[in-house]
């Protein structure tokens, strides 16, 4: 028996995939739906992960051969692994996350023990058949991504051989940025909220593009002379961001209310803003949104959206938002710029006729 990774090219000059198993006798084909391009850097991970399938149908069948079954712990419970890897996530927007995907497998499954002998590629197909009827097709693409980590996880940590649900994916649509119009953050700037400084930190992104997991951490001494020098959290890049007039205002007043904080004097002095848990947040920008009579949600996701649009609109060039952004791809930020076209659009639109 054997397992060998075989090329064919097509016409079109990309090359396809795929494995010549012979087993018994007889041999068969199997398509891997990866294909290699002009590009090194692809062409590299996709033999990686081809190699990586060869090898573990390597294994099936010598499993199989050996009276083996393929899996090996099919009867662990696939919830439970998940539970496990959900309270390693580090922040709580992914622990939200890995809550949100167990509760819709749950619901799926009609209860929390499913083994991972159950999690056949139908099985997992007729889930994402679930996904999609109950939540947006982008909501739907990003819980199945996770549910394929868990999977992924599983292999590294030998409970399966391979990924069931590696060849199964739900297309992400592309969709316009949510944001904030100029007058609706001064809208928001002239209503009260019930947290100082949930209200500061919220505008002072939508005046920065700081992302949320930088605001938690961001201390005083990366403030300095009219910058922020610090680590970004997502993605590890160092950066210097100019502070504009607002945002410089917008701290003045934050060490005023660090001030008034009833906390460690150490944490008071070096923290800038001074966030609750991000479930209190979140009820409080719902609340102070309410109150400004928006209409709209609020999410420092959407202040970081706004950040963008408002460079865009008063002139700042798509590539010096960019890297205001701290974007590595200048095509991330290109998104904004549709919105800016569209709002263009809408504005001659409105331009009488003649007769």
């Amino acid at each position: 028996m054997s397992v060998t990774l075989r090329k064919r090219v097509f016409p079109s000059g990309k090359t396809c995939l795929f494995l010549d198993i012979y087993q018994n006798g007889a041999r068969r084909k199997e398509l891997l739906k990866l294909y290699l391009t002009g590009d090194r850097f692809h062409n590299r991970e996709t033999l990686r992960m081809a190699e990586s399938i060869r090898a573990k149908r390597e294994l099936e069948l010598q499993a199989s051969y050996h009276g083996l079954s393929a899996g090996l712990n099919r009867n662990a419970n696939f919830v439970s692994y998940v539970r496990e890897l959900r309270d390693k996530a580090r922040s709580e927007g992914m622990k939200n996350c890995w809550d949100n995907v167990l509760a819709r497998f749950i619901s799926f499954a009609g209860g929390d023990t499913v083994v991972f002998g159950q999690l056949t590629r139908g099985y997992l197909e007729n889930f994402k058949d679930y996904l999609l009827s109950e939540v947006s097709q982008n909501t739907a693409q990003k819980y199945f991504s996770i549910l394929k980590t868990a999977l992924y996880h599983a292999v590294r940590h030998d409970i399966i051989l391979q990924n069931p649900a590696q060849f199964i994916t739900i297309k992400k649509v592309d969709t316009l940025p949510k944001f904030l119009t100029l007058e609706e953050v001064r809208r928001l700037a002239a209503t009260a909220c019930e947290n100082r400084n949930v209200r500061n930190a919220f505008l002072f992104s939508c005046f920065t593009g700081l992302r949320y997991g930088d605001i938690l951490t961001l201390t005083w001494d990366k403030v300095k002379d009219n910058h922020l020098e610090f680590t970004q959290h997502k993605t590890g890049n160092s950066e210097r961001l100019p502070l504009g007039a607002q945002a410089i205002l917008m701290l003045e007043d934050q060490a005023q209310v660090g001030k008034g904080e009833t906390v460690g004097k150490e944490y008071a002095e070096k923290t800038v803003f001074f966030m609750p848990r991000q479930s209190t947040t979140d009820k409080a920008l719902k609340r102070w949104a309410e109150r400004a009579a928006l209409g709209k949600r609020l999410s420092f996701h959407k202040a970081r959206h706004t950040f963008a649009t408002l460079s865009l609109t008063y002139g700042v060039d798509l590539y010096t938002t960019s890297k205001l952004l701290g974007h590595r791809d200048l095509r991330t930020t290109q998104i904004y710029a549709k919105i800016i076209d569209e709002k263009k659009q809408q504005a001659v639109d409105l331009l009488p006729m003649l007769g």
